[in-house]
Formats: structure tokens, C-alpha cells, sequence
């Protein structure tokens, strides 16, 4: 048999690139790039340049199908990725071994070819860089979608092995090349083939906790009360009270003889019945409040590991965002609440109270209370010796 001459495959072989201006448009000019060995890149992610540092041989490709070109191609493409060519004639299986020496040393040296003017269908993106934009445009390695392709093809096989720990991998169609895909190169079915993953699922508890950290919570009031083991007194003395503060108070704001609000002197005259009662109803407000807190500081603890770092966001607590309140601060990391907190603590809580109506349930019977804005100044005294 006569040698075969190898000049045209090795001349196709020099020509051939990792990225091919067609993989954008098939109708543009031909050109291309590929790179060589030197140009390899150690870092944690599947690229062109990250393969070539781990060794992988990356198949190049011909620039466009004109002519001979694509049967040219197809004993550079045999050679390149060691398909099986024992069914090829005889002449072929030669071409083939007489062409693998010269593989390696393509990678020698970078190549690019048609890139001095850019065909203005390429696609493009506009990258902004130093106060001005740059044009980019994008290409795929087809080579990288054989190799990946060949993975994937392989564990969707392990996978149907019994008691396999491998999950299926998707793939799609991707239409690429139109009605000729040839005409792009001999390796575009690779990139008819995309993996496809879900898109992932938002986490409820990541969400609120993530909500909770840059805006808070929204404090809500119960307004139907039931005190436990009232009696018959209890009843009278809460609906007494809400009555005092009613008219007792409107007595003390309106004195400007003695100026008794500007002494911060809020307290009307009341007996220990009526006291009892009034400590009962706002222990229990407070403590729904300061039950949501924790509830809510439940949620940060449980995503902590999704927070912002104290060196990614300065602040006075890991579990709150600086542009909180201070009273929502303080609710949500109980390490915050001073003195000064509870001060502010109380007067937030006391000017929520105050024009609210509340249904309080004592031993099955139900007694409506409403208070005003003059028990504000009273009702906030009276909390920050509950919330001590």
C-alpha cells in the first residue's frame, strides 16, 4: 500500500481552533482561536483553559465547511479524540496513526485567525471598565462540550447500575448551525446538548430570615385578652381602671396650675384592686411582644450561616442590620436592652397601646376597654417597671 500524504491533514490540523467564530453565526467569515499549553489556567471551575491545566487533550475544530473540509477534518477528529475507526477502510486507519504524532505539538503554539475585523453580527456585549465600555463577544469551546458530553454520558450509564449513588443528569436540545449544522464544525452536535438543572427553590426560613435582619418585624398587638382565674372583681377592677385612665388623666393633662405632665407625674389615684389588674394586662402585652422577638430571633439563629459577616457589615449585633430601630435592635438580640432601651422600649410600646380597643375574656364574660392618648406618658412609666 502507498503512503498516504499527510500534508493536507496536518495543514487542516494547524488551522483548526478551540473557538470558532461560526459557533455565534454560521454565516459569517470564517476564523477563530485556539490556544496552547501555556495559556493553561489553575482555578476551580470546567473552561477551555482550566482542561488544558489538568492535561485534558481539548479537540479542536476547522473553521468552515467549504470544499473537502468537513472529510478533511473527519481523520483530524479521529485522531484527536481515539474514536473507534476499526470499521473505517484500511487507507483511513492509516491517515489516522500517520496523523496522532503531530497532535501534541499543535498546542505548541497560540493561533488565531479572522479576528483582525470582528463581522458586525457577531453578538456582543458591552462590559464597562475604567469610566468607559469594552465590546465582548462570547464563544463556546466546542471541544469542552465533547469532553463534558463524554462525563455525562458516563454516569448516566453508572446510574443504571443497581444500588448506583448517582443522580440522571438532563440534558436538552439546543438548536445551533440551522439547517446545516455541519457547516459550523464537526463537533456542533456537542453543543446541541446543554444541561439543564431546576431552578432552586427558595427557602422560606432563608427568606423571613434574611427579612428580618435588614427590615425588621412588624410588632402586632393581641387585641382579645383572657385572664385566667379572674374573679368576679377582677372584672370590675380592669374595667375601673381603663375608666380611670379615661378620666383621671384628661384631669392631669389639662392642669396647668401644677404642670404635672412636664414633671413627667402621670399616675391618677386608683386602689390595689385596680393596680393589680392594670400589671396583669400589661405584663401581658409586653410579654406577647417580647415572645415575637424570640420567635423572631429563632428564625436569624437558624440561617446564621447566610448572614452578613461583622466585617462584610459593621454593626452593634451580628443578628441586626445597623439601619434598624433601636427598639427593633434591641428586640431581636436581648443582649442590646439597657436601661436606655427599655426607656424607649416603653414608649413605643405604651404610644401602640394607647387608641386601641381591646376585648379582655374574664371567666366567660368579655369587658371592652379603650384607651387615649393622655394614658400614654402613665402607661410608659408603668412599663418600664415590667419590662425591668
Amino acid at each position: 500500500m502507498t503512503e498516504p500524504q499527510t500534508d493536507i491533514f496536518i495543514k487542516a490540523l494547524e488551522e483548526s481552533v478551540h473557538f470558532s467564530l461560526k459557533t455565534i453565526n454560521s454565516n459569517i467569515e470564517k476564523g477563530g482561536i485556539r490556544l496552547n499549553q501555556q495559556q493553561a489556567l489553575d482555578l476551580p471551575y470546567v473552561s477551555a483553559r482550566t482542561l488544558l491545566n489538568e492535561n485534558f487533550l481539548i479537540p479542536t475544530d476547522y473553521q468552515a465547511n467549504a470544499g473537502k473540509t468537513a472529510s478533511i477534518f473527519k481523520v483530524v477528529k479521529a485522531a484527536m479524540i481515539d474514536d473507534d475507526i476499526s470499521t473505517e477502510d484500511a487507507e483511513f486507519q492509516q491517515q489516522v496513526q500517520q496523523l496522532k504524532p503531530s497532535i501534541s505539538s499543535a498546542f505548541n503554539e497560540p493561533y488565531q485567525a479572522g479576528t483582525e475585523n470582528i463581522d458586525i453580527r457577531m453578538r456582543q456585549l458591552l462590559i464597562p471598565k475604567n469610566g468607559e465600555y469594552i465590546s465582548l463577544s462570547p464563544m463556546t469551546a466546542a471541544g469542552v462540550n465533547y469532553l463534558v458530553n463524554l462525563e455525562v454520558d458516563t454516569v448516566n450509564e453508572l446510574r443504571k447500575e443497581k444500588d448506583s449513588q448517582f443522580n440522571r443528569i438532563q440534558t436538552a436540545v439546543f438548536g445551533i448551525g440551522g439547517a446545516n449544522p455541519q457547516n459550523v464544525g464537526s463537533l456542533v452536535r456537542s453543543m446541541q446538548r446543554p444541561i439543564t438543572v431546576d431552578a432552586p427553590q427558595a427557602s422560606e426560613r432563608v427568606r423571613q430570615a434574611l427579612a428580618i435582619f435588614y427590615n425588621g418585624f412588624t410588632i402586632r398587638l393581641s387585641r382579645k385578652i383572657k385572664l385566667l382565674n379572674g374573679t368576679k372583681r377582677a372584672k370590675e377592677a380592669i374595667k375601673e381602671w381603663s375608666e380611670i385612665l379615661k378620666r383621671q388623666l384628661i384631669i392631669t393633662a389639662t392642669n396647668n396650675i401644677q404642670n404635672w405632665h412636664d414633671l413627667e407625674i402621670f399616675a391618677p389615684s386608683t386602689n390595689r384592686d385596680v393596680r393589680d389588674q392594670e400589671v396583669i394586662f400589661l405584663n401581658i402585652l409586653a410579654k406577647d411582644v417580647l415572645r415575637q422577638a424570640t420567635f423572631q430571633k429563632n428564625i436569624l439563629e437558624e440561617a446564621e450561616s447566610i448572614l452578613p459577616s461583622m466585617e462584610d457589615i459593621e454593626r452593634p449585633s451580628f443578628w441586626v442590620h445597623p439601619s434598624l430601630s433601636f427598639v427593633l435592635q434591641g428586640l431581636i438580640d436581648p443582649e442590646l436592652r439597657d436601661d436606655n432601651w427599655r426607656i424607649k422600649f416603653s414608649d413605643y410600646l405604651s404610644r401602640k397601646i394607647v387608641n386601641e380597643t381591646f376585648d379582655i375574656e374574664i371567666n366567660n364574660e368579655t369587658v371592652t376597654i379603650s384607651l387615649d392618648s393622655n394614658a400614654q406618658g402613665y402607661i410608659a412609666r408603668r412599663l418600664r417597671e415590667i419590662v425591668r
